[in-house]
């Protein structure tokens, strides 16, 4: 049966969803790190990216890490309070490692709490929020990072800074799915 032609039509509105972020794998954060130049600020960013993945942390929160309880725990200190969230996500709060892992099976130790506490430069994060897009911008013209994004894409998603958070995230269900001690 149709609709008579004087019956308003409806329109079907669609909501705008936030793209799919994809997971970095392992295996893509361990041949990003390779790909990165063995400069000063190769190794600067390679830090941020080790940091981010092992941790699971955002771009931004990089400029709260410390290390605590003799330097032997990496801790996200107290951050400004956000206007927009009431919550106590302002306490200083201790953060756990899940660290990459080889193809063999084998975890990566960058040694990072002790790099931390000698101080190890991180590259330029700038202020506020802006700390996403100066890591995003180192990475957008190299050729891992543009291999990875293609991989996302074919998938339906996308590969952006918080892909090493999601890569934590998906890492961390995955252990506490099969039992396996953290």
């Amino acid at each position: 049966m149709t609709e008579p032609s004087h019956w308003p039509r409806q329109e079907i509105r669609t909501i705008p969803r936030d793209p799919l972020i994809y997971a970095l794998e392992d295996s893509d954060i361990l041949e990003l790190l390779a790909a990165l130049p063995n400069t000063t600020m190769g190794r600067r960013y390679g830090f941020a990216f080790q940091l981010m993945a092992t941790y699971g942390l955002q771009a931004a929160e990089l400029r709260y890490l410390q290390v605590r309880n003799n330097d032997t725990e990496l801790w996200l200190r107290a951050r400004p309070r956000d206007p927009g969230n009431n919550a106590s996500a302002n306490e200083p709060c201790r953060i756990d490692a899940l660290p990459v892992v080889t193809d063999a099976g084998i975890a990566q130790d960058w040694n990072l709490v002790d790099r931390v506490a000698r101080g190890e430069r991180l590259p330029p994060l700038g202020h506020g929020m802006d700390a996403e897009q100066h890591l995003n911008g180192y990475l957008k013209d190299k050729p891992v990072w543009r291999i990875i994004q293609s991989k996302a894409s074919r998938s339906g998603q996308q590969a952006l800074m918080d892909s090493f958070c999601q890569r934590y995230a998906c890492t961390a269900h995955k252990l506490c799915r099969s039992d396996e001690p953290i």
